[in-house]
Formats: structure tokens, C-alpha cells, sequence
């Protein structure tokens, strides 16, 4: 019954993976668009230096989140680039204001931290 559970889960995750692609990441100079897309991680170079990475707020909520990449501010997130393409963002992402989203950015996937619901679960309670 064990190799059912783990080809269950392998099932499972595979799935998932399906329904939720990766963000992509695209590099801008300067200035963020005026009309960003879903699903995608922008960086904000000036000069050749990381300055800032920028997405719409994971949760649905479509509020524009900024997190600082210059080490002499803070708050400040670090910027990992991994050799598949994808990227990734330490510490976490946590929203304080308004949806209180709360995530961590790894390998372009969202992971929800366990403390929070996002906005898109929570107006569907009946499904759970």
C-alpha cells in the first residue's frame, strides 16, 4: 500500500506543477511598465545594478508588491538566479498591510507560508 501513497503524491505534485507554471522573469531598465502581467517576476536594473524586484501581489489581489535588491537599505531581499532560468527571493515576501499576503519565492514558484490563506481560497471555503 506504501508504493500507492508514493505514487499518489508523485501524482499529485506532478499536477500541481502543471496547474501552477513558474513565473517568468523579465529584466527592465529603469522603470516598471505602467501595466504589468501576471505571473511574472520583473527586475528593475539601472546602470547594471539590481535595484528592485517587482510583482502583482500573488493572493489576487493585483496590488503591486516592490521588494528592495540594494544592500545599503532595508528592508532588502537578495536576488538568486539559478542556472535553470529560474529565480529566487530571501527571506520571505509578508505583505503587512492590506491582504497580508505571506510567501516565499523559490525557483519562480509561489509557496504559501502556513499562516496565511490566500484571498483566492478564501472566497472559495466551500470547495475545501
Amino acid at each position: 500500500m506504501s508504493w500507492f501513497n508514493g505514487l499518489f503524491r508523485r501524482i499529485r505534485a506532478t499536477i500541481h506543477l502543471w496547474l501552477n507554471p513558474p513565473y517568468r522573469t523579465t529584466v527592465v531598465e529603469e522603470t516598471l511598465p505602467k501595466k504589468m502581467k501576471r505571473r511574472t517576476l520583473y527586475i528593475v536594473q539601472e546602470d547594471g545594478f539590481e535595484e528592485q524586484a517587482a510583482m502583482l501581489c500573488p493572493c489576487g489581489c493585483k496590488r503591486v508588491l516592490q521588494m528592495n535588491l540594494l544592500p545599503d537599505e532595508r528592508p532588502c531581499w537578495r536576488l538568486v538566479s539559478h542556472g535553470d532560468g529560474t529565480a529566487s527571493l530571501q527571506p520571505s515576501v509578508w505583505r503587512k498591510k492590506d491582504c497580508g499576503s505571506h510567501f516565499w519565492f523559490r525557483r519562480s514558484r509561489v509557496e504559501w507560508c502556513s499562516d496565511f490563506i490566500p484571498l483566492r481560497r478564501r472566497r472559495w471555503k466551500w470547495l475545501r
